[in-house]
């Protein structure tokens, strides 16, 4: 299997791992459309809708965690689609980027009290960021303290109304 093709499955199967541990529902749009890799679905409680939310998954070895936030390299029409505002949007949607090491060989490791998934992943809404002028790529500035965990994952499942 092609590099970025296992990237693409590893970084699905992280963001799923946390939903489930979430108690989130996590679906995969038959293609990706609108800059939506993925999709998060909290249930109905107490008569109230669950939250929705929408990701672009992105999946790389070259972040540095030992400052207080990384630059990743977003297509513009990526950009663009992440950026709308929530106001126009059914469903917000994040960036997700998931940091693993070089060597895929490096990327899991199964024992029999514990299956161990390295290295980490970080989210960020870049809703209401203006426009740019570049035609390839804007680096996008992501704090490492936003990692993609259960508490990330709620944290961004509001109902629809609620700003994020």
């Amino acid at each position: 299997m092609h590099i970025t093709a296992q990237k693409d499955h590893f970084s699905r199967a992280i963001v799923r791992a946390v939903a489930a541990a979430a108690g989130v529902d996590a679906s995969v749009p038959p293609y990706d459309q609108n800059s939506k890799d993925i999709e998060f679905t909290a249930p109905d409680v107490g008569g109230m809708a669950g939250g929705q939310l929408a990701a672009q998954l992105k999946c790389t070895h070259t972040v540095d965690t030992s400052a207080d936030n990384f630059t990743y390299d977003l297509d513009v029409k990526d950009y663009d689609r992440l950026r709308i505002e929530r106001e126009m949007l059914y469903v917000p949607r994040v960036l997700i980027v998931v940091d693993v090491p070089e060597d895929p060989d490096d990327w899991l490791q199964s024992e029999r009290e514990q299956m161990l998934l390295k290295r980490c992943a970080y989210w960020a809404s870049l809703t209401g960021l203006p426009p740019t002028a570049n035609t390839s790529t804007v680096a996008v500035t992501i704090p490492t303290e936003q990692v993609f965990d259960v508490e990330g994952l709620l944290s961004n499942l509001k109902p629809p109304g609620e700003a994020l």
